[in-house]
């Protein structure tokens, strides 16, 4: 019976990919930063960037991602992303992979990138990301973004990271919802 419910329950978890708090809604509440993922920042300089959650006005009592880059930022070449490494992903099947997002003193847009790792964790076998989209003006409307990858196999991890380049952004504010991961059939 045993192996019966384990067989079972690794069939569901492998039809559908789940994104944890995708749409940013559960709230550390100590940190104001949405449980269930990780976030990047330069080792010893954190206070370079603000990740936290942020009340949609357009939408009652919904959440968003918030990733502020200082406006002093020193000219490094580095990604502030949240990321977190999605379970139900199967080699083979190609994956399409999107996000809502707003801009607010940006000169680029954010981004939806996806790794496949192997099983080290250190060699990558795969990467797709959203187009690298210069923008002059802020994006005050939710506009959709997306990518797509196949999955290779050897595939042991697959992370989801969403973010902004530091770089031509200092001071400005990315807001990201409703992450999805679904296979393209």
């Amino acid at each position: 019976m045993t192996m019966f419910l384990a067989l079972l329950l690794g069939a569901v978890t492998t039809e559908a990919p789940q994104v944890v708090n995708a749409g940013f809604e559960t709230v550390n509440e100590r940190t104001e930063t949405p449980v269930g993922w990780s976030f990047t920042s330069l080792p010893n300089q954190a206070h370079l960037v603000s990740y936290k959650t942020a009340i949609d006005p357009t939408v009652t009592k919904t959440r968003a991602l918030s990733i502020s880059v200082v406006p002093n930022h020193p000219d490094h070449k580095v990604a502030y992303n949240a990321h977190q490494d999605i379970q139900g992903i199967v080699a083979g099947k190609k994956y399409r992979v999107a996000a809502r997002v707003q801009a607010r003193g940006l000169r680029t847009l954010p981004m939806v990138v996806v790794q496949c790792l192997d099983k080290s964790g250190n060699k990558m076998l795969a990467f797709a990301r959203t187009e690298d989209r210069k923008i002059d003006n802020d994006v005050e409307e939710w506009e959709n973004v997306q990518t797509e990858v196949t999955v290779p196999e050897g595939t042991s991890t697959f992370r989801l990271r969403i973010g902004i380049p530091a770089e031509g952004n200092a001071g400005g504010t990315a807001l990201i919802d409703d992450i999805r991961v679904v296979e393209v059939k």
